[in-house]
């Protein structure tokens, strides 16, 4: 690319103009939205609909600094697009950003050749600044990046050649390197970010160099946009303007009509927009019940579909496994006295009782022993802890808390509030908390005020669902400096199996490797593992082009009859 001077869902917005006709609709906050020129059918499919669900709100969509998996999973994979990403019917990976790669006999080294001609969301060229912008931050050290950690991380040195060419050395061997380079690099216009921050600046404050700190710790603080990508959609949301993010109630994506996917994949991306509506349950749950959804994610669905029998009328009810579901834990912050000790983690661990979690999830979910994708080699053959409050008081009276003699364990534990299924599991760990003398206080929060707090670091616990990438590497969870390693977490043994398991091959040794790890872990207990979860969708049987594969429901190839269409 030459310079011009060189994820459990989707949602969806309006635009729909069937028959190719001049129509301009207006958005709920108030925007303007023209379906010009916008085709009746392409490649086959009717274009339009507004693709709709209801999910928790973002913190962050900053393509940088995220962790967030609504972010990642709901807006950034449909904004911003990769050097490569995975084929929804068979997890392969394939060409995005780039048309092709090339791994040295080393496997030290990877060379992405660049897909030509191909512009952001708002027209501009994509230009050699742009797709190094991250290797720009990263070589300068100062931002703490979000969920792109595991890929920048992982490199040592990239080129551009001839603009084409992006030639990217890694630190070490790895044993699926190409896989996290190719669907960690994201690229985002580098200009956009520079105005963000230059509009931060104090007054009379001169604009600081990209790869200074100060840059760093203004861009940090860009968390309710993401720019303009490569994407088949685009997030507006200007400060100032009629914003497509409107807290605590909807966010908008709107079809990027210049993205290269539609015009080499005629057919893909048909609808006109996404939205993603942020609900409480029962707000959801009445959306649903209106029609205003497309899809609906809950654990508990066999009760909802009985007391409405229409639901199974008008969705496909799912239940299924996906390779990306991960686990719900507990991580604990092993900075705080107290948590430092692995006797009081192994006394909270006795303090989960999965079993009754599984019936919080209606069944769909299995107990979990370790940060690893189930059934799978590296899984190693571990007993569920058992819930048992007195041997946990036992075990933190061995550690120094008793509260008959004055001493008490008191745990802030911080979790997302507007859960139905969170709010339950909070509840059974509270009351065990309660026989075992534990002094629990635990802090419900929406999702922004759920990051500020976990980044303020002064909570013992933090309820959390993670996803697995693709490689199911535990490093980002376990190692000392992985990047979701939020408790601060670190063993030496551990370390080492993760590093010499990243650099391991054969696959046979490497699951050796992480069951040794998981193994290690489990005797240390840095997080109560809870359960894995599966995931349970309703789903519109409007839709065509869209079945559970093994990367979820994807709707890249969905598509609405005319008749079915919302907008």
């Amino acid at each position: 690319m030459r310079s011009p001077t060189t994820l459990l869902l989707a949602a969806v917005l309006l635009l729909g103009a069937l028959f190719g006709l001049f129509v301009m609709w207006r958005t709920p906050t108030g925007g303007i939205v023209s379906t010009a020129g916008m085709p009746a059918v392409l490649g086959g499919r009717p274009q339009g609909h507004v693709y709709t669900g209801f999910i928790e709100e973002p913190g962050d969509v900053n393509p940088f600094t995220t962790h967030d998996a609504v972010a990642r999973s709901l807006v950034l994979a449909y904004t911003h697009d990769t050097l490569l990403d995975r084929d929804p019917a068979t997890a392969e990976l394939r060409p995005s950003l780039a048309e092709s790669w090339q791994v040295s006999d080393d496997g030290l080294q990877v060379t992405f050749v660049l897909r030509a001609g191909v512009t952001f969301s708002d027209g501009s060229p994509v230009a050699d600044e742009d797709v190094m912008f991250g290797w720009e931050l990263r070589r300068a050290g100062h931002l703490a990046f979000g969920a792109c950690e595991s890929c920048f991380g992982a490199v040592a040195d990239a080129a551009l050649l001839d603009g084409r060419r992006l030639q990217v050395t890694l630190r070490q061997r790895h044993y699926a390197g190409v896989d996290v380079v190719g669907e960690g690099w994201i690229v985002a216009r580098r200009q956009f970010f520079v105005d963000r921050v230059a509009a931060r600046l104090a007054d009379g404050e001169q604009m600081p160099a990209v790869d200074s700190a100060r840059f760093a710790e203004l861009l940090k603080g860009i968390k309710e946009e993401c720019g303009p990508g490569t994407g088949p959609y685009a997030l507006h949301n200007e400060p100032g303007g009629a914003g497509a993010w409107r807290p605590s109630q909807d966010l908008l994506l709107v079809r990027n009509e210049g993205s290269w996917r539609r015009r080499v994949f005629p057919g893909t991306w048909n609808f006109a927009g996404m939205r993603l509506l942020f609900r409480d349950d029962a707000g959801g749950t009445a959306a649903l019940l209106r029609g205003e959804l497309d899809w609906f994610s809950r654990p508990t669905l066999a009760g909802l579909c009985a007391a409405h029998p229409q639901l199974e009328r008008d969705y496909h009810r799912y239940r299924y496994d996906f390779f990306r579901l991960g686990f719900v834990r507990i991580v604990w912050n092993c900075k705080q006295p107290g948590l430092d000790d692995p006797r009081v983690r192994r006394a909270l661990d006795m303090l989960i009782d999965r079993g009754e979690v599984v019936k919080v999830f209606d069944g769909a979910a299995k107990p979990a022993t370790a940060h690893a994708r189930p059934g799978s080699a590296g899984y190693p053959q571990l007993p569920a802890t058992s819930c048992d409050p007195s041997a946990a008081r036992r075990l933190l009276r061995e550690a120094g808390y008793d509260p008959a003699a004055g001493r008490t364990l008191r745990l802030r534990v911080v979790a997302l509030g507007n859960n139905e299924q969170v709010r339950r599991i909070s509840e059974l760990f509270a009351a065990a908390c309660k026989q075992a003398g534990v002094e629990l206080v635990l802090r419900p929060r929406d999702n922004a005020g759920f990051v500020a707090e976990k980044n303020r670091d002064e909570w013992g616990g933090a309820l959390l669902m993670h996803y697995l990438d693709m490689a199911a590497d535990p490093y980002r969870f376990l190692h000392t400096k992985g990047a979701d390693n939020d408790g601060h977490f670190s063993d030496a043994e551990v370390d080492r199996l993760l590093e010499e398991a990243q650099v391991e091959l054969d696959p046979a040794r490497r699951a050796e490797l992480w069951r040794r790890a998981h193994t290690r872990v489990h005797e240390l207990q840095p997080a109560a593992l809870i359960v894995h979860p599966m995931a349970t969708v309703l789903f519109s049987r409007h839709i065509q082009g869209v079945e559970p594969g093994p990367l979820g429901l994807r709707p890249e190839r969905g598509w609405v009859e005319p008749e079915f269409q919302r907008r």
